[in-house]
Order: structure tokens, then C-alpha cells, then sequence
């Protein structure tokens, strides 16, 4: 099947500032809330990370979901997934020197390596803003292929 045949749609997830972090759907934006199990402005090395660099981060991964939603795209090609596939990709990133230096999926409904493949390629292209120190966070994108 041709990319330009599958469009896919990304719904933007939400940073969680610690590993220990999950996101889970809101049913009514679709949306990824951040949902931590403690102090969600520390970074893993114990330095505080400002609320306003927290949201740029968001920022910046929410601005690769069109270029991230063409993973989909393909794994549909690739036929590792059918062509009306949808669920979600879980990331956990350390952002250091203004760029993911560590980007693995923890968490994912669709079983695809080019799909995995394909995200962590453009999460690790992103340029994210310099901090002090590493910092720890998770991102979900959701595929909707239509």
C-alpha cells in the first residue's frame, strides 16, 4: 500500500518529568495527561527543571507528530501491521546537551519494529532546549491509521 494511501494521525501525548512517570488517555481530548508518582520538575540526577522548559519539551515533541505519524505509514507498507492499525507507542527519553541522548519504547500496542524504529529516528532528531543536567521523561504518541 502506498504512504500517501494511509493517513495517520497523531495524538499528542504529555512529558511526565521521572521514569517512575505513566500517561494515560483523557477521554475527552484523547490526549496523553502526565500522571507521576512524585516530583514531576526533578530531572533523574536530582537538579530541578523549570515548568517552562517542561512545556518546550512538550512542545517540541508535539511538533514532530505529523512527521511521526508516517511511521505508521510504514509498518503498513512494510505489511508488519494491517492497514486500519491504530494504538500507541510509549517513549522514555533523557534529554542532555539539547538533543534525546537515550530514546527507548517502554510501552507499545502496536508490534512493529519499523514502527519503533521510525519514532525513536525522529525523537532523536529533535532539538530540545540545553538544561544543566540529563533529564529523565516519557511521551506517548497514538496512530490512528485512516
Amino acid at each position: 500500500m502506498n504512504r500517501l494511501a494511509v493517513l495517520a494521525m497523531v495524538v499528542c501525548g504529555a512529558a511526565c518529568g521521572n521514569k517512575n512517570a505513566a500517561t494515560t488517555p483523557d477521554p475527552d481530548t484523547q490526549q496523553a495527561l502526565p500522571h507521576t508518582s512524585g516530583d514531576d520538575s526533578t530531572d533523574h540526577s536530582g537538579g530541578m527543571v523549570s515548568a517552562d522548559k517542561m512545556e518546550e519539551i512538550t512542545k517540541d515533541l508535539d511538533r514532530k507528530r505529523q512527521l511521526i505519524s508516517n511511521c505508521l505509514a510504514v509498518a503498513v507498507d512494510n505489511k508488519e501491521l494491517p492497514k486500519n492499525s491504530h494504538g500507541k507507542v510509549t517513549l522514555e527519553l533523557v534529554i542532555q546537551g539539547g538533543k534525546a541522548s537515550t530514546v527507548k519504547v517502554v510501552n507499545a500496542t502496536l508490534e512493529s519494529k519499523s514502527l519503533a524504529d521510525c519514532v525513536i529516528s525522529h525523537v532523536k532528531e529533535i532539538e530540545f532546549p540545553s538544561l544543566s543536567k540529563p533529564y529523565e521523561t516519557s511521551y506517548t504518541y497514538a496512530f490512528e491509521a485512516m
